[in-house]
């Protein structure tokens, strides 16, 4: 288990999630929608390696927001 204040920057799991999110704005709009609706899970994943998954999976939670705003071009 990793502890939060070790990689407080998330900086793979920002980089796996910007990947991901220029993914999703390449399907079709009906896989996108299910894309994105499944993609809480994968969040959860991610943050499941610290210790303090909850903030983990809060702080993912809203750079993945961001992220697809910005793939959006937004």
């Amino acid at each position: 288990m990793k502890n939060l204040r070790d990689h407080i920057d998330l900086s793979d799991e920002k980089a796996q999630i910007d990947a991901d999110m220029k993914h999703a704005v390449t399907l079709e709009f009906g896989p996108y929608l299910g894309y994105l609706a499944h993609y809480g899970a994968k969040i959860r994943l991610l943050a499941s390696a610290y210790r303090q998954h909850e903030i983990a999976e809060r702080i993912l939670t809203a750079y993945a927001d961001e992220a697809l705003d910005r793939a959006n071009g937004n």
